[in-house]
């Protein structure tokens, strides 16, 4: 740490070293600790970026404190007052033209004090840069921040050599502040003179070609492509002085791919330097910018190797969209995305995750030639939860297939409001010809999809298998990065097919609308009645195969001194003899259903194979319900009494709704065998993440292999290519524990409407859906969506996570925030289900109906609303929960 004289110290530093002295220049990590406002916003994004592990060429920042002492000297206070009234618009008027250039050759020719030359001296000293060209680039604290780049309007000084023309250069820097243009800036942005204090960045000069690079396309806001400008003059993109070559890099989950050059006498980056450079700059985007914010980075190429010189957020960039949305706000929501995904994702599973919701929410459209906006950003995370784009969303069905906004929000489950389409029958005229025919077409492939998607089924299910034949420990660096791109691919081919598993669930509409028009009021609680004890939904199975193990562990001495004796040992199972019952009952549905766990979408999270506790605790508890045996009979009699209470329709109906019933409950197996097929990967994909976390922890860079749960996808494919060593990995897992953590103490709306093109912006209409949705306090009627035919009552039992399943009474209501198939195993203990999110086609609703459970969802602030212990009354067929007492 830099040091001065004692007696020079009062006034400048932010903090002090072990002798009491306040440092007037601070190196990275320093300038990183001490933040924008003491380091200015370029100073602190470098020294976040070496604390990150870039490689940033040598050097530190001069604090903004010297530039604020300086100017409130009397000699520029006068000089400053005249200024003070100037507008934007008036400061280049020649009348002000004096004032500036007197106050900027004033600032030029002072002095700095004594103490921080001296402070400079050993700086450059102490970092090996006393004879290099130095780069002096100003560093205001209100600039390289989200909202405000100042891009251009405060000055750099290049090849700086020596500490008097380093003393120059940083006075140059904030003379900068006060041209007409800086200052017409900060008035345009509201920003009072004093509220911008200059920090100064020095660091070494990195010789070679330079340039920038954006983490999306900056002129059309699109986000599958990186845009690369390079130069080989030194700061030649930057300061505007030659003509670059321009590379346009498309980007998906493992590439990174040139797809466009500029004419150029010569090509300054190879193909594979600017894939390199292209892998940098998405590193520096999860690090800064959370993996979905664009930044502006300038580089520079030494013949060896990328060095960063600056970062900061991307400002102004438009969002691609729809141009029909043009003038209408985005809606953000979670929707039935909560459902699989209900809290706080890890940096690993967002970063598999987002990529494969791309085919999850758009493949059926693009199936019909109408794709979306490319390079839309379709999801993003707020407060580290999943949200996707419901404007879009709507508005691609709508355009595509005619299907109106409310029939989309109907699907999702949900409480969100509707974008504005064009008023009238979507399906006249010339536009309206093409969505019928679009239509035809998609019915042309879910008629045959139910003998199809078997098929892809078993195919990704072998893949898994093949997957988890190899031992990652065995694996070199280049075959666990070519698993991981292997595995990607397998995701997206398979996520596009499974996508019409939603689709599909019009059988399940159509069936529903058509038993309403028959029996108003009660039709749609036949149509989930007609759906329960198929004994084909694989969610459903594990809570009938779990009763069942249950029944046998009865019957099995050993397992039922091992399941009463208290607390057991997850793997301790295997321990029971060869020929126990339970023993090998258990290990047939490991067989099955172990690749699945508790939030099993995230990968962070262990598969029940790695530990089963979660089972065995079930087992347990089901011991102490026998009322559950009956589950399979329970959901065939549901079922047989809709078909009888049917039987009254009209003759020539009976095998119209037969065929729809069939269908649905067909594709609501495929939906749910399908989601098992698709978190099966995940289980493999685990273990070569946890070797690679034990790669880094042995090279030093994790405390423990679990950390790389923290790291993005991105991160650990460059640290396989041997682009990246994993320095600053521990301080990259620091911050990202410490978000997690503040993330999870906030609750988000389900819906977030964002005005303007900044994603980041949260819109007061947020806070006023948020109002409407909101039960009333006292209320003792509540709706939501019955997605379960059947009524019932019972205690309610408030759960927020499936492993507190243990203070679940058989009985019991279960409400909880909602029902992903981790939480299907509690369900048969249940007398009914409530949830706070879901939809009609939810793998919970899917679940509830094949059970013949009652259950109701779309409740806002549910877990809010109930007192755990109130008694309730819920009413499946019309979606209502009546609160008896409390």
């Amino acid at each position: 740490m830099l040091r001065s004289r004692p007696n020079d110290w009062d006034w400048c530093g932010p903090r002090t070293d072990n002798a009491g002295y306040a440092p007037s220049v601070l190196n990275w990590s320093q300038a990183s600790a001490a933040g924008p406002a003491i380091s200015g916003g370029k100073g602190w994004n470098l020294g976040r970026l070496d604390q990150f592990g870039f490689s940033i060429p040598r050097g530190g920042v001069v604090i903004a404190k010297v530039y604020t002492r300086l100017m409130a000297e009397p000699a520029f206070l006068h000089a400053r007052r005249r200024l003070e009234t100037v507008s934007a618009e008036d400061a280049a008027q020649p009348s002000v033209a004096d004032a500036f250039d007197a106050l900027r050759r004033a600032i030029e020719a002072s002095r700095l004090p004594e103490r921080v030359l001296s402070d400079l001296g050993c700086f450059l000293t102490d970092s090996r840069l006393a004879d290099v060209p130095l780069a002096v680039r100003s560093s205001a604290t209100a600039e390289d921040g989200e909202f405000h780049s100042f891009a251009g309007v405060h000055s750099s000084v290049l090849g700086v050599v020596g500490l008097e023309a380093l003393a120059s250069a940083i006075l140059e820097c904030y003379a900068s502040l006060w041209t007409p243009r800086a200052l017409a800036y900060r008035r345009r942005l509201s920003l009072a003179d004093d509220a911008v204090a200059c920090a100064v960045v020095v660091c070494a000069m990195v010789e070679g070609p330079n340039g920038v690079g954006f983490t999306c396309d900056p002129r059309t806001g699109r986000r599958d492509r990186v845009a690369l400008n390079a130069a080989r003059e030194t700061a030649g993109v930057v300061g505007g002085d030659v003509r670059p070559e321009d590379i346009a890099m498309a980007v998906a989950p493992g590439r990174a791919a040139v797809v466009g050059r500029s004419s150029h006498s010569d090509r300054i980056l190879t193909d594979d330097q600017a894939a390199e450079l292209t892998r940098l700059c998405i590193r520096v985007q999860w690090a800064l910018g959370k993996g979905q914010n664009p930044q502006d980075i300038e580089w520079a190429h030494d013949g060896r190797q990328f060095w960063l010189l600056q970062a900061r957020p991307a400002t102004g960039v438009p969002r691609p969209a729809y141009p029909a949305l043009a003038d209408q706000p985005v809606i953000w929501s979670n929707a039935n995305i909560k459902d699989s995904l209900p809290g706080v994702v890890s940096t690993l599973a967002w970063s598999l995750i987002r990529s494969a919701l791309w085919p999850l929410l758009f493949s059926t459209v693009e199936s019909v030639g109408a794709p979306p906006p490319a390079g839309l950003e379709p999801t993003r995370r707020f407060s580290g939860r999943a949200y996707f784009d419901l404007s879009s969303l709507q508005w691609a069905y709508y355009e595509a297939l005619g299907i109106s906004p409310s029939e989309t929000n109907r699907a999702l489950g949900g409480h969100q409001p509707e974008i504005t389409v064009p008023p009238g029958s979507p399906f006249r005229g010339r536009n309206g010809r093409a969505r019928l025919w679009a239509n035809l077409k998609i019915a042309a492939v879910l008629i045959p999809f139910g003998r199809t998607f078997p098929r892809d089924i078993r195919r990704l299910l072998a893949f898994t298998r093949d997957l988890k034949s190899q031992d990652p420990e065995r694996c070199s660096d280049d075959e666990l990065l070519k698993c991981l791109e292997r595995t990607s691919d397998a995701l997206m081919s398979y996520c596009a097919r499974f996508e019409l598993t939603d689709t599909g669930g019009i059988w399940q509409m159509l069936l529903d609308d058509l038993l309403e028009r028959l029996k108003p009021g009660r039709g749609r609680a036949l149509a989930a009645g007609l759906m329960a004890g198929t004994g084909q939904v694989t969610s459903a199975e594990h809570g009938y195969r779990l009763v069942e193990l249950a029944e046998v562990a009865r019957n099995d001495a050993d397992a039922m001194a091992w399941l009463t004796q208290g607390e057991q040992v997850s793997q301790d199972w295997q321990k029971l003899p060869a020929d126990s019952p339970f023993r090998a009952g258990f290990e047939r549905f490991l067989g099955e259903f172990g690749h699945r766990g508790v939030c099993e979408v995230d990968i962070a999270n262990p598969r029940w194979n790695e530990d089963p506790s979660f089972l065995i605790q079930q087992v347990r508890l089901l011991l102490n319900a026998p009322h559950v045996e009956s589950a399979r009979v329970q959901g065939h009699n549901t079922r047989r009494e809709a078909e009888m209470e049917l039987a009254q329709c009209t003759r020539w109906l009976r095998p119209v709704v037969r065929v729809l019933a069939h269908q649905a409950r067909r594709m609501a197996a495929l939906r749910e065998a399908g989601k098992s097929a698709l978190v099966a990967p995940l289980e493999p994909l685990r273990a070569i993440a946890l070797e690679i976390g034990r790669r880094l922890t042995r090279a030093g860079a994790l405390a423990e292999p679990t950390d790389v749960f923290h790291l993005a996808v991105e991160e650990l494919e460059t640290f396989l290519r041997g682009e990246w060593d994993g320095k600053g990995a521990r301080a990259i897992v620091a911050m990202r524990q410490a978000q997690a953590v503040e993330w999870s103490a906030e609750t988000p709306p389900d819906v977030i409407v964002q005005d303007g093109s900044d994603p980041s912006h949260r819109s007061p209409h947020t806070d006023q859906l948020q109002a409407r949705r909101r039960p009333k306090r006292g209320r003792t009627h509540l709706v939501g969506m019955g997605v379960s035919a059947g009524r019932a009552e019972g205690t309610a039992r408030v759960l927020r996570d499936p492993t507190e399943g243990d203070r679940l009474q058989p009985g019991d209501v279960l409400i909880a925030p909602s029902t992903d198939p981790g939480w299907t195993p509690l369900f048969l203990r249940a007398s009914a289900v409530v949830a706070e999110v879901g939809g009609y086609l939810s793998h919970g609703a899917i679940v509830a109906r094949e059970y013949g459970l009652p259950a109701v969802a779309n409740i806002p602030d549910l877990l809010q609303t109930v007192r755990d212990g109130t008694h309730l009354s819920v009413d499946g067929d019309t979606g209502e929960v009546m609160i008896q007492n409390g």
